[in-house]
């Protein structure tokens, strides 16, 4: 089921549809309007749109470093599975 909230960013209301997780969605908003006042605050954009395209840059390079610090540690991760995996075949025969 999907519930219509409104959420406030850059002093503008939406209303967003959600997936009945409704907090989540405010949380988001609040987390945006942060990372827009954080912006604000260091003057490194001028227009709305400048402001708005910072934060988006900022926001993409966050999750490209979030997924490359999970694809790390998948890969170590899986590297102990097989190690662990290797010890025990050893230790069973």
């Amino acid at each position: 089921m999907h519930d219509t909230i409104t959420i406030r960013i850059l002093g503008q209301e939406y209303k967003v549809k959600t997936g009945g997780d409704e907090e989540h969605v405010q949380s988001l908003s609040r987390y945006v309007n942060e990372r827009i006042l954080d912006i604000q605050q260091k003057g490194s954009a001028v227009s709305t749109m400048e402001l708005v395209t910072v934060v988006m840059l900022n926001l993409a390079d966050d999750v490209a470093q979030a997924k490359s610090e999970l694809r790390s540690y998948k890969e170590s991760v899986a590297g102990k599975v097989d190690q662990l995996v290797e010890a025990i075949d050893r230790g069973v025969k």
